[in-house]
């Protein structure tokens, strides 16, 4: 035990001073990032799927022609005989309506191929979720069109696709991540840009902007970091460490979620969840409601297939029924006004549901083993870092 406390110890004195780096870097201007000034940093359509494309693309307006094609395709190891000098990259690239079985037909997130059909298809995932038969559908698209195709599947952690997106069918794509290959490939184009000032700055901004959606240290503390978990002296208390870690986890959403009944009392609410919640188990909510307006409706929040194998549908919130089912008629939610966008109406949640979202809609809230999620259910102290519209007295 006594190990396990002086490895804490020393990451803690890393991490301070890394924090203690940053506000340096901050009062030098050091940070100053133009994607998340704009607001950009997380939206994947108006930034990542883009600006890739761009680097991508040897007719892009960085000026070096098929040089970043050619290092990306090493760092995520593509060796097909492809032509460069034919190459075409394209973003959002239509493939036609999508058909009623939603076998066919979508937008891909960026699309390169070459005069003799060798083709990338890639589908970018920052925080969205993914879509019915979505790999399925580009892997149609390949296949009816004869292409020799690599699909890959963009995430920031390398996370497989869900069996929402497959289909259900056994289909050949591969994980590729920012924190691992795209990474690498940024940094061997900061390496390529060195005479062209404007691309490799901007390229360096990127790069930052993405460590911080990463959570990345800097190099010098990261490195140090490693060096020490992994020393003689301390592997076994590393080891522990990563071995309990789904228990940590746990433990974290547990003193959050029961930290959220300081939420329900402001609100004049009650709280209760179902077992099960904190290990991220299927059909598990936690409950919000108030027996002097409704017997049976509760503003709920709770997890639809989740798992920590990355294999998830996400925590989601609505309003449902908290204890006997209410039966509700197909006309009857035909008629019913959705509250939230991201999901239809159900007879569990016939006022619509919503995945859980960060400030301005982004952010990855919806999964509780998120890294950056853990550290806000830690950080929290009374504040509550997303809100619940909705009114239950018209219930």
């Amino acid at each position: 035990m006594s190990k396990l406390i002086e490895l804490l110890d020393k990451v803690q004195q890393i991490v301070s001073k890394a924090n203690l780096l940053r506000e340096e870097k901050d009062e030098k201007g050091e940070n100053f990032n133009v994607f998340e000034i704009l607001n950009l940093s997380k939206y994947e359509e108006k930034l990542h799927t883009p600006f890739i494309a761009e680097l991508l693309n040897p007719n892009g307006s960085h000026g070096l022609k098929d040089q970043f094609l050619h290092a990306f395709f090493k760092s995520v190891h593509i060796d097909m005989d492809f032509d460069y000098k034919s190459a075409s990259v394209k973003s959002e690239f239509d493939i036609g309506y999508i058909t009623r079985d939603r076998k066919k037909g979508g937008r891909i997130d960026i699309f390169i191929q070459d005069k003799y059909k060798n083709s990338v298809i890639i589908e970018n995932k920052i925080y969205a979720d993914d879509q019915v038969n979505q790999l399925l559908r580009y892997d149609n698209y390949a296949k009816d069109n004869h292409f020799n195709y690599r699909l890959l599947y963009l995430t920031l952690n390398g996370t497989p696709a869900s069996d929402c997106s497959v289909g259900g069918r056994d289909i050949n794509y591969e994980c590729i991540s920012y924190r691992e290959a795209i990474l690498k490939w940024l940094e061997e184009c900061v390496v390529i840009s060195s005479d062209f000032p404007l691309v490799r700055e901007t390229i360096k901004q990127y790069i930052s902007n993405l460590k911080m959606l990463l959570n990345i240290m800097d190099t010098n503390s990261s490195d140090e970091l490693v060096t020490i978990a992994t020393s003689y002296e301390y592997y076994e208390a590393t080891l522990s460490i990563i071995s309990n870690s789904w228990d940590i986890e746990v433990e974290i959403r547990k003193k959050f979620i029961d930290n959220l009944n300081a939420v329900a009392e402001r609100n004049n609410l009650k709280m209760n969840y179902d077992e099960g919640l904190c290990e991220l188990e299927n059909d598990k909510f936690i409950y919000f409601y108030n027996t002097d307006l409704s017997d049976n409706w509760a503003i709920i929040i709770g997890a639809d297939i989740h798992t920590h194998t990355g294999r998830h549908g996400g925590v989601f919130y609505g309003i449902s029924y908290r204890t006997a089912p209410v039966r509700i008629t197909k006309k009857q939610l035909s008629g019913i006004s959705n509250f939230w966008d991201d999901g239809d109406s159900t007879s569990d949640c016939p006022f619509g549901w919503a995945y859980l979202r960060g400030e301005n809609g982004q952010g990855n809230w919806w999964n509780w083993s998120d890294t950056e999620t853990l550290k806000d259910m830690v950080a929290y102290s009374g504040g509550y870092p997303f809100s619940i519209s909705g009114d239950i007295r018209s219930l």
